[in-house]
């Protein structure tokens, strides 16, 4: 998380911090979106768009998203969340602990399965390295066999461990529920009755938004759908 708000910090290619630098990702892809300016005679244009369809890197398309747009829906999807973990405190608190609970419960159990099936396959490799060796030593299998199965099977061990390091190092980081939800609760009250959107406030309320492609209905009308994931609580499904 840290490295990520570091490298929202960086100005982008108009020499500023954008006011969703490093918080939006394509939903299709996965790639960080980047901001872009069109600029005629006639009208100029903010917007952001997939940043493996601007360098071309993947097969994706633009999910071209007007900044001004995007300001309006998330400073309105802010302003009911806030308005209601306001005036409904203790009730708000408790969807986000059930919310989360039930989220990060089959979150953490499949790492969990992932982590076991990680070590007992590392445990395996250990086993095919000391077979390849003895046979090696008593001449079962030549030098380069050797070399070539023992190149392949360190290969998927290393890769294997560093996975591990990281699933633990996610493990450990999952907190209960209940002390995410205080946790989004003071950046609530941190910033009651705020007016605009900064990027401070964003950075403090919002971990990423993912941006859909637009789609049209019979009318052609332009629709698209954004998700906003909340710090430390991820998407705020609010009652109706």
């Amino acid at each position: 998380m840290q490295e990520l708000r570091k490298q929202r910090k960086r100005p982008n290619r108009y020499d500023e911090v954008g006011l969703f630098s490093g918080l939006l990702f394509c939903a299709d892809c996965g790639s960080v979106m980047y901001q872009q300016r069109y600029e005629t005679e006639k009208r100029k244009q903010d917007c952001y768009i997939c940043g493996n369809y601007k360098k071309r890197t993947h097969d994706c398309t633009a999910h071209f998203i007007r900044t001004d747009t995007l300001k309006a829906g998330v400073l309105d999807n802010l302003r009911k969340v806030t308005a209601y973990a306001e005036k409904h405190e203790k009730r708000f608190i408790k969807q986000l602990i059930e919310q989360n609970e039930d989220g990060g419960k089959r979150q953490n159990a499949a790492k969990r399965r992932e982590l076991e099936a990680a070590e007992k396959r590392i445990a395996e490799l250990s086993a095919i390295f000391k077979r390849l060796y003895e046979d090696s030593v008593a001449g079962r299998i030549t030098d380069e066999r050797f070399t070539e199965l023992s190149a392949d099977y360190e290969q998927e061990q290393a890769e294997l461990k560093a996975r591990v390091i990281q699933l633990q190092a996610e493990l450990a980081k999952a907190q209960d529920a209940a002390v995410n939800a205080e946790k989004f609760m003071k950046i609530v009250n941190k910033y009651a009755d705020f007016e605009e959107l900064t990027p401070t406030l964003l950075r403090e309320f919002i971990e990423k938004i993912v941006v859909h492609e637009c789609s049209y209905d019979e009318n052609n009308n332009r629709r698209q759908d954004i998700e906003i994931y909340y710090s430390f609580v991820g998407k705020v499904d609010l009652p109706e």
